[in-house]
């Protein structure tokens, strides 16, 4: 069964998606340091993790040509851990110095979905969409036969909104879960990895940063 560390990066962020978390809670997620993943191999090993997923905090791509070095001490301990690596991002282009084995998009407009691209063959690609109050059963129709039709996504999910009380939103909540594993996955609010960030593993990802 896989395991995953789900490492939270802070290197800032573009701060536009309408369902941010991280804005609407005013959570404090520390800023990312290259030393901040001076832990990060002992806890792979320590949790018995297969699966290595960055994650934000702030977008992990976001002013990417600035944390090369992060990203080189990340990859080091990845290949020595013999890891698989997800990254979690809502810019669409991944950059070509870096590959992954999969690729979630996080999108929040259905005309995002002609942009996305697989990044080599062996790379997965999934699409989330944050459900937000104008959501209709419509619209997600209209998202599951884009993706069921693409050459280019392999997997298709939409997740609950957390709102600005850090409480979960139903907005088509009865209508997803009738297609859950069907037409698509339907993800309920709730802490299912384990949180890395800046030396310190956490199982709450509202706990970060306290």
């Amino acid at each position: 069964m896989d395991k995953y560390i789900s490492v939270i990066t802070n290197f800032g962020c573009h701060y536009t998606c309408p369902y941010c978390i991280v804005r609407n809670n005013n959570l404090h997620i520390p800023k990312s340091t290259v030393e901040g993943l001076d832990n990060l191999e002992k806890e792979i090993r320590r949790n018995n993790c297969n699966w290595i997923s960055l994650s934000g905090g702030g977008d992990p791509l976001w002013n990417f040509k600035y944390n090369l070095e992060w990203y080189a001490k990340f990859y080091m301990i990845a290949l020595r851990t013999h890891m698989h690596t997800e990254v979690h991002t809502s810019i669409i282009s991944i950059p070509k110095e870096i590959s992954f084995d999969r690729v979630v998009y996080h999108l929040h407009d259905l005309k995002q979905l002609q942009f996305i691209k697989r990044n080599h063959d062996e790379e997965i690609v999934r699409v989330v969409f944050v459900v937000t109050k104008n959501f209709t059963e419509d619209l997600i129709n209209r998202i599951a036969v884009y993706c069921h039709n693409s050459d280019e996504i392999d997997e298709l999910s939409f997740r609950q909104m957390v709102d600005d009380h850090y409480q979960e939103t139903d907005y088509c909540k009865d209508y997803l879960k009738a297609g859950h594993q069907k037409l698509w996955w339907y993800i309920e609010q709730n802490d299912y990895n384990l949180y890395y960030c800046e030396n310190k593993v956490y199982t709450e990802y509202r706990r970060i940063g306290e």
